[in-house]
This record gives structure tokens, C-alpha cells and sequence, in this order.
């Protein structure tokens, strides 16, 4: 008999914009701060 799969409990992703025109998502608050060393006027719009 099958298993029943376990849902993945994951985290929501951060949308993040670099500059007027570049949005990205990360994944977490490590990766987020990387781009905030390069850049540092980086806008967060969700997370």
C-alpha cells in the first residue's frame, strides 16, 4: 500500500526590489542580506 506524501512546510519567498526597475525573489533572511551588502537602498515588498 502507498505512503502518503508529507506536505513540505516551506518558507515564503521575500520579493525584494533592487532598483526601479529589477524585482527578485530570496529565499530567506541570509540571502537577503547579500544583496543587501550590494544593494543597500533595496526595497522590500513582500514577505
Amino acid at each position: 500500500m502507498a505512503r502518503k506524501k508529507r506536505a513540505k512546510e516551506l518558507q515564503p519567498n521575500i520579493k525584494v526590489r533592487l532598483d526601479r526597475r529589477t524585482v527578485i525573489t530570496v529565499r530567506d533572511e541570509e540571502k537577503l542580506a547579500f544583496w543587501k551588502e550590494k544593494y543597500p537602498e533595496l526595497e522590500v515588498l513582500e514577505s
